[in-house]
Order: C-alpha cells, then structure tokens, then sequence
C-alpha cells in the first residue's frame, strides 16, 4: 500500500505538466477552433393595461404608493408561458427550432443530439432561451441563444408575438367573458320590461280603461255631487210639501228633477262596476286594485332596468380597463459577434477548476501516507 502510494505520489509529482497543460490545451483548441459560435438576441417586454374610464380604483392608490398591482402577475404568467412546452411546439412547428438546434452548425458538444429525446430537446431549449422579470419595474428581458445570429433574432421574435398573442387573447376572452355575462343579465331585465309594458297595455285594452285609478275617482266625485244636489232638492221637497198640495206646479217640478237626479246616481253608481265579459263583472276597487299591482311591477321593471343598464356600462368599463397587452420596449437585436463561448472567461475557470482537482489530489495521497 505505502509503495502505491509512493508511486501514485512520483506520477503526480512527474507529470504535473502533462495533468494541467494537455487537458487545458485541448480545451482551449475547442474553444478556439472548434466550438461552434453562439449568437444572442435580446429584447424587453412590458405588460400595460389600457387607461380607460375615470372610475375610482383603489388600487391606483397602492400602486402609486409603491404597492405592486396586477401586472407583476401578468408579467410571471408570460415568463412561464415563453417557458412552456406549448411555445417549443409552436416554435418547433413555425421556424423549425429542432432541426435548427440538430444542424451542422452546431458541433457535437454543444448542439442538440440528433437521437434526443422529448425532455432533452425541451432542456436544451431552457439552457437557450433566457427570460427574467425585474421584480421593480416588471420589465420582461428575454435572450435567445442561436448558432447564428439572424435565427437568434428570428427565435426571439417568433417567441415576443406568440407570447404577445398569447396574453391578448386570455385578457381578451376574459373581458369578454365578462362582458357578455352583463349583457345577457341585462337582456333579461329589459325582457321584464317589455313584459311588464304588455300587462299594462292588456289590461288597458280589456277593460277599456286609461287610468282606472283616475276614472274612479271621477266617477266618484261626480256621484257625490249627485248625490248631494239630490240630498237639496228632496229637502226643498219636504219644505214645499209643508205649504203646499201635492198637485202644486212647484211641487210637481221638484218631484221630477229628483227622479231624474236619481236616475243620474245609479247610472254613475253602475259605471263604477267595470264588465269583464258575460257574467263576470269587477268592482271599480278590483279593478283598481289590479292596475295598481301592474303599475308596482312596471315600476320595479323600470328600477331593475335602470340599475343593469348601469351595471352593463360599468361593466363594459372595467372591461377595457383591464384590457391588458404585451407591449415591445426593446426590439429584438440582431447580434453582431458571437456571445458564447466566452473563451478567456471558460479557459480561466478550467485552469483554476484544473489546479483545485490536482491539489486536492496530492491533499488526499499525502494524507492517507500519513495514516
């Protein structure tokens, strides 16, 4: 054991330059002269509501005083659909991405194995496509990595309009959803109305009547003046009849016009009886009655009207209020040199990672020796 050691040791120790350069020469021989180039394009994306109305949100009041809304949601909702495997299909569908990561552009370290699988293709695609949210501001960056740099741009601005696309239609449908919903209620209630309106026209036609409310007070009132006239002349009656014969002029006359007075009070007495048809008849009260409920329940049609009209325009406000859309604040760029591999960057750390591996293995010979 000790001479293994002893010799392991001497290897180390003989070949110091052959364990650090060799490995670190042909890493840098790929980096330099074989590794295939990586372009970048980047862009910036915001999520902006529209400005609509001039209703009082309290939450205008939390995000001006700092208080994070809605469009941080949104914005993570669009970081985790350009994430997604529905846009690597949509991308792998549209501008072909497998065949682009599989092509001979790539070598065979850093590109796609042409014999992958669904969930290798799907990682590979997270190593290249990165997107952030700044947590402040809630501006989306988004950088897609490509071996050249026009498919870079053209990754980048496939994914910005599917993406853009994608949040239009979710605010879209919901606002409309929404929408929709109001009028169908207020459809409802105005159908109310139109009823309510029939009834009223009904039972006008039926009974003949405008007002019965109206027409029954004047048949009233004009019954009680009849009355009361009637009530005068059968008192003048009783007074002549005291001071004169039954067969006098006076007598005679007055005894007329309090029989055509009578007359006149059963006819207006009679009018006060409504006929519903043959054999059925409705007091002026009933009658009254009636129209009164029909005018409660147009009444009431007329306040649920007026409320939903409300509630629809208000609807229809909030509705573009929250209309919501992915707006470009940064173009997608078209590279100019390539952003990976960073060659001195790479060389640097495979050097140091190199001395590490190569200390810690004289660490543990020297170590165990020692036991």
């Amino acid at each position: 054991m000790e001479k293994s050691l002893t010799q392991l040791n001497t290897l180390l120790k003989q070949n110091k330059t052959a364990l650090l350069i060799l490995p670190w020469v042909l890493y840098a021989f790929y980096l330099i002269v074989w590794a295939a180039p990586q372009y970048e394009s980047q862009s910036q994306l915001i999520v902006k509501s529209s400005d609509g109305g001039s209703s009082f949100d309290p939450s205008s009041l939390l995000m001006a005083a700092g208080v994070s809304g809605g469009s941080s949601n949104e914005s993570s909702l669009v970081e985790a659909y350009i994430q997604s495997a529905d846009m690597i299909k949509y991308l792998d569908s549209t501008i072909q991405l497998r065949d682009h990561y599989t092509s001979d552009e790539a070598d065979m370290f850093s590109g796609l194995s042409s014999e992958h699988k669904q969930e290798d293709f799907y990682q590979f695609y997270l190593n290249h496509v990165d997107v952030s949210v700044d947590s402040t501001s809630s501006v989306i960056t988004l950088r897609t990595r490509a071996f050249n740099a026009e498919y870079a741009q053209v990754i980048n601005q496939a994914i910005v309009e599917k993406a853009e696309q994608f949040i239009n239609t979710i605010n879209n449908n919901l606002a409309k959803s929404k929408l929709v919903f109001a009028k169908g209620e207020h459809e409802i209630v105005e159908q109310k109305l139109q009823n309510a309106k029939t009834e009223i026209l009904g039972f006008q036609s039926k009974y003949n009547v405008l007002d019965p409310t109206a027409e029954g007070a004047a048949f009233q009132q004009i019954a009680f003046s009849l009355e009361a006239t009637l009530a005068q002349k059968k008192a003048e009656l009783s007074t002549m009849a005291t001071m004169m014969s039954n067969m006098a002029p006076e007598v005679i006359n007055i005894k007329r016009e309090i029989s055509a007075l009578q007359k006149e009070v059963e006819k207006q007495k009679e009018k006060i009886s409504t006929t519903e048809g043959p054999g059925q008849s409705l007091s002026v009260s009933e009658l009254m009655a009636q129209y009164s409920n029909l005018q409660v329940q147009l009444q009431l049609a007329i306040q649920a009207y007026s409320s939903s009209l409300i509630t629809l325009e208000n609807a229809r406000v909030e509705a573009y209020q929250k209309l919501q859309h992915l707006v470009t604040v940064e173009s997608s760029t078209l590279p100019d040199d390539n952003s990976y591999p960073t060659i001195l960057y790479n060389l640097v750390l495979f050097g140091a990672a190199l001395l590490l591996l190569y200390g810690i293995a004289r660490i543990i010979v020297a170590t165990i020796r020692e036991l």
